[in-house]
């Protein structure tokens, strides 16, 4: 036993080049640095394989976003033209009303008129104003006007007469020129053209004079320009 421990003692270790370095403390450096390198590759390769996934789900969400848009886009199109023939409908119905009630009106004032003239009581009172309306132009200080004188009684020979015009707007008065002022009716007979205002002049109300046969009718009435 002495002698093979004797042995022992002077027989070197035979280790290899390769082995002893990776036992050294510069070999355990070495082993971590790598150790670490590869770890860090690992981690890249499965962030990026995350990333990849991500990817791909954030493109699903993005197509299916894209689609529920275009159908919503759809039934808000179709929900518009609905409304809009909606509309075109209602409006049309509007006008319809207006047109109706327009020509009831007209037919109403036809029936006083001819109610009118054909009255006994017509005799009494040569003439009445009809209508008179005042309409804009394009010029705010100038208006155009309408007056339409009508027979209170047809029968007998035909009325004559003249037309005057007054506007006051509390504090002034000005007499405004009726075109072609004298008339001479059987039925019926329009006045009109255009009336241009004095600077800053505001007119309130508008009084008509008509005179006739020895009488006069007069008729006030506030002064308000239609819009068309």
């Amino acid at each position: 036993m002495a002698k093979r421990d004797a042995i022992r003692r002077y027989m070197p270790t035979v280790r290899g080049p390769v082995v002893s370095f990776f036992t050294s403390a510069g070999g355990l450096v070495v082993m971590v640095l790598i150790g670490l390198i590869a770890g860090f590759f690992l981690s890249q390769q499965w962030l990026l394989s995350q990333g990849a996934d991500h990817e791909k789900a954030i493109i699903a969400l993005q197509a299916d976003f894209d689609e529920r848009l275009r159908v919503e886009r759809e039934r808000a199109a179709v929900k518009a033209k609905e409304y809009g023939i909606i509309d075109a409908a209602s409006l049309r119905l509007q006008e319809d009303n207006q047109e109706l009630l327009a020509s009831m009106s007209s037919l109403e004032s036809r029936v006083t008129f001819y109610k009118r003239m054909a009255s006994p009581k017509g005799a009494n009172v040569p003439v009445a104003i009809e209508l008179f309306e005042l309409l804009p132009t394009k010029d705010p200080s100038v208006v155009r006007y309408r007056i339409l004188i009508v027979r209170s009684n047809a029968s007998g020979k035909a009325a004559e007469g003249r037309v005057k015009v007054k506007v006051s707007n509390g504090r002034r008065q000005i007499e405004l020129a009726v075109d072609k002022p004298r008339f001479s009716l059987r039925y019926y007979q329009q006045f009109s053209g255009e009336w241009r205002l004095p600077d800053g002049f505001k007119p309130e109300r508008v009084d008509v004079q008509v005179r006739s046969g020895g009488k006069s009718l007069d008729r006030r009435y506030k002064w308000e320009v239609k819009t068309r």
